[in-house]
């Protein structure tokens, strides 16, 4: 029972962290890799048994932990002292998995359905993918617009049809286990956020957002920022936003709502909005 609190207790913090106490989640054997902080990894699946094998207790320590409320930056001395960040004295700074970013995107677009329970749901998928259907048409029951704005953890997984988005953020082969992702960092990834059909329409919706929720250009920069990056824009960056809009309606002809969808679509594909440190 305790190895099995211990494999569970390293998932946990697996999800939340980005790495496992123990690097390799799915091998806690001789051929495994010895887990960096193991009387840490006792204490936590000690916790899990005692509190009736709660994760959601367990996540919420986690979650409420200094551990996890550490940057990313750390000083000089101890990147020096510990390059690899092996005794986490630092946070390890991850890209949102691709499920992440769909919800993410949805979220604060203001039209993700968080409705709890219920069938798999099938949002839009590109012509392209549903030809290579063995049965077109029948394959890929396209939900309706409020299906497909429920959280990612609903989407049904087909193994030969994937999702575009998903399969270039690198969701797992469905063909094979998977004890932890590895993210890569290539440019489709960029041309899938940057183009794709979903974050169009995604930014579509935020620019609406945005025009419901603050009256001038100057608050609807703000608002952007805010929802998209969580924290407030300062004044030289709601200048240069405020010069990118002006330009899209000036030199490119685009009108007040088109230009603020390109500046939420562009809000989408920051680093900061891709990536947690």
């Amino acid at each position: 029972a305790h190895l099995t609190a211990r494999v569970a207790a390293n998932r946990a913090w697996q999800g939340l962290f980005g790495r496992g106490l123990c690097p390799s989640p799915g091998d806690f054997g001789r051929l495994g890799e010895a887990p960096t902080h193991p009387a840490l990894l006792d204490h936590l699946a000690q916790r899990l048994v005692d509190d009736g094998w709660s994760l959601k207790g367990l996540q919420r320590m986690l979650l409420t932990s200094a551990a996890f409320r550490r940057g990313s930056d750390g000083s000089d001395a101890l990147r020096a002292a510990d390059p690899r960040n092996a005794l986490l004295g630092r946070a390890h700074p991850r890209r949102l998995t691709a499920e992440q970013f769909r919800d993410a995107a949805l979220a604060v677009a203001g039209v993700l359905d968080e409705t709890m329970g219920g069938p798999s749901v099938y949002p839009p998928l590109p012509e392209e993918v549903l030809a290579t259907a063995s049965r077109p048409g029948q394959a890929w029951p396209t939900a309706g617009e409020t299906d497909a704005r429920r959280r990612s953890l609903y989407v049904f997984t087909k193994r030969s049809l994937r999702m575009p988005l998903f399969e270039a953020l690198d969701q797992p082969d469905p063909d094979l286990p998977c004890p932890a992702r590895f993210p890569t960092n290539v440019p489709t990834q960029a041309l899938m956020t940057l183009n794709g059909d979903f974050t169009h329409e995604v930014a579509a919706r935020f620019a609406e957002r945005l025009e419901r929720e603050a009256d001038t250009e100057d608050a609807r920069i703000a608002r952007g920022v805010l929802l998209a990056l969580g924290r407030p824009a300062d004044e030289a960056e709601r200048a240069r936003h405020a010069r990118l809009l002006r330009t899209l309606r000036e030199e490119h002809g685009l009108d007040e709502h088109e230009a603020l969808r390109l500046f939420c679509l562009a809000l989408l594909n920051l680093n900061e909005f891709l990536w947690i440190d």
